[in-house]
């Protein structure tokens, strides 16, 4: 009998372990602003999210094998203790990914929409990864001039950072990292104030990528971020001095969390050797369900589709709210608001086919690289 525990925020994650497992197993969920080394002391597998972080701590006295993170970053792992203790470990890398592209759009759409970007302006990415090399096709897509970096890879389209801070709009996908050849702590720093001045910086990887001076100094940056340093109790003066400030949810989309759940429950059957075997299921998209005619006219006035992203997601909305907290309750609400984001799907979710029915102008080159690079 393997017992597993699995944080009872992740969603489905009942099912997917009854879909992948082929071995007797027990399953029990917990709260991860609760749980301890006690609750735990009888399991064999730990299924986690960001909010729990997993040490030491919370490993001595059980018996845990395997660790699964639904998530697509590791920081809260403590992977040298694990690694030492012959933990086995895994996370969902990519599983946000489309979530986080969705986000990225969204911040594009409203900075359109206010006149302060257009799509004859360039844009350039800090990260090759999983979502960097799929937003650099979208917005290519879309025809904007795309540029990106990212120093561990050689591919023939990438730049170097100079040339990536040199875009009317930076967007940073890299993983916090303090050590190595290359590390992203504090990446983004003052002797870059002059490189970002005027300019529109978008941050959803990691507070610490982004010095904060800088975003004081530099004159006219727009700073939009959805990650802070110090989360959940960020600094309040960043926040308001922020275009857009959100509550760590760029990633929070019903679609990468059910990706993430699927993942871990596979990976989970892999480490105690019981993965049942599965027939590949293709996803069918969902009809969009909005409509057809704001989109076009999105693409006739502002060249982009911002209604698309918007529909879902309406970072202003978001921004507002949190940037409304009193400085005594911005723990207390950040935690909240993160917690209680508003159900959303991802763009890729959905079936634009009919749009070109309703207007034959319409080029669907964006629609169509949608359905290519939506296959998780």
């Amino acid at each position: 009998m393997i017992n597993i525990a699995a944080d009872s925020q992740i969603p489905e994650i009942e099912n997917r372990l009854a879909e992948f497992f082929d071995a007797e197993y027990s399953f029990q969920s917990f709260d991860s602003n609760t749980v301890s080394s006690a609750d735990l002391k009888n399991i064999d597998a730990l299924l986690v999210r960001s909010t729990l972080f997993v040490n030491q701590g919370i490993c001595e006295g059980t018996r845990i094998r395997y660790v699964g993170s639904a998530t697509a970053g590791i920081n809260h792992l403590d992977i040298n203790y694990l690694d030492i203790q012959n933990i086995a470990w895994s996370h969902a890398p990519g599983c946000n990914a489309f979530s986080v592209i969705h986000y990225v759009m969204a911040a594009i759409g409203e900075l359109i929409k206010d006149d302060l970007f257009n799509p004859s302006q360039s844009i350039g990415i800090i990260g090759y990864g999983n979502i960097g090399r799929r937003l650099y096709k979208i917005l290519q897509s879309l025809n904007f001039k795309v540029y990106a970096c990212d120093p561990f890879l050689s591919h023939s389209e990438l730049v170097d950072l100079d040339s990536v801070l040199e875009c009317d709009l930076i967007t940073i996908h890299a993983p916090l990292s303090e050590t190595g050849e290359h590390p992203t702590n504090n990446l983004i720093n003052e002797p870059h104030i002059k490189k970002v001045s005027n300019k529109i910086l978008i941050n959803t990887s990691r507070g610490e990528i982004v010095c904060e001076a800088l975003v004081f100094k530099a004159n006219n940056l727009i700073y939009i971020s959805d990650v802070w340093k110090n989360e959940p109790n960020p600094n309040l003066e960043i926040i308001k001095q922020s275009y857009i400030a959100t509550p760590h949810i760029a990633g929070y989309s019903l679609d990468a969390k059910l990706n993430g759940a699927k993942i871990i429950a596979e990976e989970c059957a892999k480490a105690f050797n019981c993965l049942k075997i599965q027939s590949v299921k293709s996803k069918i998209p969902a009809d969009w369900p909005h409509g057809f005619h704001k989109i076009i006219k999105d693409i006739h006035e502002l060249s982009f589709p911002a209604s698309i992203f918007h529909k879902e997601l309406d970072l202003k909305l978001i921004s507002d709210e949190l940037k409304a907290v009193p400085r005594k309750d911005l723990e207390k609400d950040f935690t909240s608001q993160r917690a209680n984001h508003p159900p959303r799907h991802d763009f890729n979710f959905y079936s634009f086919k009919d749009m070109k029915i309703l207007n034959e102008d319409i080029d669907l080159k964006f629609f169509n690289e949608l359905r290519r690079t939506g296959n998780f």
